[in-house]
């Protein structure tokens, strides 16, 4: 089912055991959603179909005013603007309604995709050598930051 493919591959090296069925669904949702975030599926309009997530955590860390954002899209679905368009939503709501003041992301440096994301403002604050132990090898982790000015300043959320 698309849940469960979300679900076993939201992080590469995180796995919740098999979601077959709705029950277990709910399950899993029940215990992921807490007042600390959000976990949003992004939909296909025309297919009416999950082709994805975008997820808004930590937002305890920082007493509620900021937030790390976290997407997932479907691998047939790669390339065509979905995880920027779903970010940019969640970005805009976080700055306008939410008045955070900084949203913050983090990736593999081998992971090219989600860094275009991340071209919607966010600046490179810093790399963590040897953060995760994924698929048998240590990877670093690059860290971005987007602070609420340069958004609301910023041409670029206006090109999603």
């Amino acid at each position: 089912s698309d849940v469960n493919y979300f679900i076993e591959s939201r992080h590469s090296g995180w796995r919740v055991g098999k979601i077959n069925t709705p029950k277990k669904a709910m399950k899993w949702i029940k215990e992921s959603v807490s007042e600390n975030g959000y976990y949003l599926a992004i939909v296909l309009k025309e297919e009416n179909k999950i082709i994805g997530n975008a997820e808004l955590c930590h937002l305890d860390w920082w007493q509620f005013k900021a937030g790390e954002i976290c997407y997932a899209i479907n691998e047939k679905y790669w390339g065509k603007g979905y995880a920027t368009e779903g970010s940019a939503l969640l970005i805009d709501y976080c700055f306008k309604k939410l008045k955070f003041i900084k949203v913050y992301a983090d990736t593999d440096p081998d992971n090219k995709a989600a860094q275009r994301v991340l071209e919607l403002g966010f600046k490179l604050e810093g790399r963590i050598r040897e953060k995760h132990f994924v698929k048998g090898k240590w990877v670093d982790e690059l860290d971005y930051g987007l602070l609420r000015r340069e958004w609301m300043e910023g041409k670029f959320k206006e090109d999603y």
